[in-house]
């Protein structure tokens, strides 16, 4: 199993891939949604083979982010405080 800090650097790593990729969205196309959450599911798998999973905290964090519904500066610092609590 891993530990805190561990979880932590795969989150913030997950986190980092999400903002880089999801920069000045504002009207994304269906097509690109897909694909965002398409990322997403093949993260949340990588995760699981190694053990882990993201919480429903996260996972609804990211998908905000990926649905264009949140900026990138506020899901940094929500990201942020979720990383610190872990």
């Amino acid at each position: 199993m891993y530990s805190d800090g561990e979880r932590r650097e795969n989150f913030m790593r997950i986190i980092k891939v999400t903002s880089q990729d999801a920069k000045g969205m504002k009207a994304m196309k269906r097509s690109a949604r897909q694909k965002k959450h398409f990322a997403l599911n093949n993260a949340k798998a990588s995760l699981a083979i190694e053990g882990m999973q993201l919480t429903p905290k996260e996972e609804e964090l990211l998908l905000l982010r990926a649905d264009g519904k949140m900026k990138n500066s506020e899901f940094l610092s929500r990201a942020l405080e979720i990383a610190k609590n872990v």
